[in-house]
């Protein structure tokens, strides 16, 4: 049987501002650096660093996408091409 886990709601809050706040300056990286050491359980912190995460993800992801259709585009080039056997259309 699965356990349900509880999350205070004002924890909740503090880490939805942080995903926001994030969001909205759209981050790269952490603003602090070390910031584990300073605060390592601050939820405005862990929000921010769950935007952070899953922006590096959509990338990673669009990345591979763009990869994958620039070999299908190159295989469908090679395809049309003549091989010296007259003009191709």
């Amino acid at each position: 049987m699965e356990e349900e886990i509880r999350v205070d709601e004002d924890f909740k809050n503090s880490f939805n501002m942080g995903y926001r706040v994030a969001q909205e300056l759209d981050l790269k990286t952490q603003i602090l650096r070390d910031h584990e050491k300073l605060v390592p359980n601050n939820p405005i912190h862990l929000g921010m660093q769950q935007y952070i995460d899953e922006a590096k993800l959509a990338i990673n992801i669009k990345k591979k996408e763009s990869l994958n259709q620039s070999t299908d585009d190159t295989l469908k080039r090679k395809k049309g091409k003549s091989r010296g056997r007259g003009p191709s259309f």
